[in-house]
């Protein structure tokens, strides 16, 4: 019985660590206060937004005139990403364990361009891409596969976007 107790037991702790190994972290949007950032800005659940003064983000009002719903969420701000980015401006950090799932709600900040959101490894290379609809179309959303316990990035491959929320699972 003891045996039996023990390995219960155990399968309970296992199971228990391994579910908040892969809880599920996000960022929203419509969760920050709107502003300029010309500086990083810490996030709960790990996610910091990376900017400087010459390489600034902004978090602003989602506009009425474009569509802001998604798989039953509104959206009522954005992260403005205003160009390419790299590991140390313009981009949204945050850790991963490896096989985890991570979700990009974005959209092009152009009306007639579709714009490509990079995920980056630590090490600033590129680990996949997705696009990001025109503006004025429904909101893009892009998933990847985590191939390795780390830091990542998410941000613009080359233009500007808005990244509406990242969730990680």
């Amino acid at each position: 019985m003891k045996k039996i107790i023990a390995t219960l037991t155990a399968m309970f702790a296992a199971f228990a660590m391994g579910t908040f190994a892969f809880a599920e972290t996000y960022i929203n949007a419509n969760d920050l206060e709107s502003q300029t950032l010309t500086s990083n800005l810490e996030c709960e659940d790990g996610f910091v937004i990376l900017a400087t003064p010459e390489k600034n983000m902004e978090i602003s009002k989602q506009s009425s005139d474009c569509p802001n719903e998604v798989n039953g969420e509104v959206f009522t701000k954005r992260i403005k990403i205003g160009g390419a980015g790299k590991v140390d401006y313009r981009s949204i950090s945050f850790n991963v364990k490896a096989g985890q799932k991570i979700t990009v709600y974005s959209k092009s900040t152009s009306k007639t361009d579709a714009r490509l959101v990079a995920l980056l490894a630590a090490d600033g290379s590129e680990v996949g891409t997705s696009e990001a609809g025109i503006y004025g179309d429904k909101i893009s959303v892009g998933e990847f596969t985590a191939p390795a316990d780390g830091t990542y990035y998410v941000t613009s491959k080359k233009s500007g976007i808005y990244v509406y929320s990242i969730i990680v699972k």
